[in-house]
């Protein structure tokens, strides 16, 4: 008997062979039976490697301050499963999403199929997800849904429903075991989200050509970064302003809250977006300015605590691991900067820590649970084989260090999070920094447990 949240999360684990199975067919399946296909309000799809959660945020900030109605769905979460179900701003009740799993449940079971028997459909957790999003933003008559896509995006559950904008944040080598690591190749994944007529941005710096590629053969509106758009720094650090720039206008705005150099990227990237729908759902400048300033993404360059200083961001691949490093290098702290690291088998950890290494003075790892997560063992190989080297394949982050000193040398592991956390809290001083990073699932222990 499935009587609380949990109850039901722990049963929709256990419901599906996979814990990841790329297809619409059978959800496809369920939607319909739900009368969910052709939802009333106009949708907003998010896809790329990084930067979806931040862009999300910014078009719900924007919309809501504009006094539309908005649903915004996310995955994963951090800590409550109900982050990744918003509405107008505020995460969805419990009640409200256990009356949306028990209608799928009975939608599920009750699917006849080509010879009129009925037919028992089988869901993943993420699929269930989905579902129950839109099935709550259609009971809670919300004016527009923002949709993070989730693993990929062509075959993703997120995609089964036609959009009014498609958005491709930066496209990077990400989940190996399941698109590869091919640019090109994972850009068509990513580009399944685009529609024929429909506006796509891409706010990719250094786009595969495979994205202007398959707009053409779909015949989405493409626009891209630095060719029909661009933005530029003004002395923001005296008059907090950017200028976002198109082929019509030029716009000074309000920088972001949310900090990290980057989020002007997706900032550009979601306002030229919501240019291109004016028709649809019109929004002011004065509304842009207003979300820019109130949008905010837990885990991003999150700065716990000050004294020491404890600084945590879901970075877990290459490209973001980049934006991190270069974080760190533009704040410095006066004293030692540790790393709190984990990381899941399917990412490019070799290349991550190549990355960081420069930027951090001492290591402290923990393993991942789960299916995807990496034992002790398998991680402490990951920096025995770096620390072997040698000089001139590391790159150097950190202006004029010294290569006999390697950092990887210098890796204490925990068998626990709560562990390394009451480790890191007895040797870290008030100048120094802790830096957590690798996985959702190291911020949500961090969380937890620190």
């Amino acid at each position: 008997m499935k009587q609380t949240l949990e109850d039901w999360l722990s049963w929709q684990e256990t419901l599906h062979l996979s814990e990841i199975d790329l297809g619409l067919e059978l959800i496809g399946k369920v939607a319909k039976n739900l009368n969910l296909l052709k939802p009333s309000f106009p949708i907003i799809t998010v896809a790329g490697t990084n930067g979806k959660g931040s862009t999300v945020a910014f078009l719900d900030a924007i919309l809501r301050a504009e006094g539309y109605k908005t649903g915004a769905f996310t995955s994963p979460h951090l800590l409550n499963y109900n982050e990744r179900i918003v509405l107008n701003g505020k995460q969805a009740t419990d009640e409200i999403i256990i009356e949306a799993f028990s209608e799928i449940d009975k939608a599920r079971r009750s699917i006849k199929n080509d010879e009129g028997s009925i037919e028992d459909v089988s869901l993943t957790y993420f699929e269930f997800s989905a579902l129950a999003a839109m099935l709550i933003y259609q009971k809670q008559n919300v004016d527009v849904a923002i949709i993070e896509v989730g693993l990929g995006g062509r075959l993703d559950a997120a995609n089964l429903w036609d959009t009014s904008l498609a958005i491709i944040t930066s496209i990077g080598v990400d989940h190996i075991d399941w698109l590869g690591d091919d640019r090109d190749i994972i850009a068509v994944e990513k580009s399944g989200i685009m529609r024929n007529g429909v506006p796509v941005i891409s706010g990719d710096n250094n786009p595969p050509i495979t994205i202007a590629s398959e707009a053409k053969r779909i015949g989405a509106r493409l626009q891209q970064i630095n060719e029909n758009f661009s933005y530029t720094l003004t002395d923001h650090k005296k008059n907090n302003t950017w200028l976002l720039k198109n082929n019509e206008n030029s716009y000074e705005l309000e920088t972001p809250a949310m900090p990290g150099e980057f989020q002007l990227n997706n900032a550009a990237t979601a306002i030229t977006g919501l240019f291109s729908i004016q028709p649809i759902l019109p929004v002011s400048i004065d509304s842009i300015n207003k979300g820019l300033k109130s949008a905010r993404v837990s885990g991003r360059l999150e700065i716990l605590r000050t004294n020491p200083e404890w600084l945590i961001d879901v970075a877990h691949n290459p490209h973001a691991a980049k934006e991190l490093a270069k974080y760190i290098q533009q704040n410095p702290v006066k004293g030692k900067t540790y790393a709190l690291f984990s990381m899941l088998r399917d990412k490019d950890v070799n290349n991550v820590l190549e990355i960081m290494h420069g930027v951090i003075d001492e290591w402290h790892i923990v393993a991942t649970e789960g299916s995807r997560g990496l034992g002790l063992s398998e991680l402490k190989q990951h920096f025995s084989q770096f620390s072997q080297l040698p000089a001139d394949k590391k790159t150097k982050e950190k202006v004029e260090q010294s290569e006999s000193v390697n950092t990887l040398n210098k890796v204490t592991s925990y068998a626990t999070f709560k562990e390394a956390c009451d480790a890191l809290k007895n040797i870290a001083k008030d100048k120094d920094r802790v830096v957590a990073f690798g996985s959702f699932l190291v911020i949500s222990e961090i969380l937890d447990n620190c």
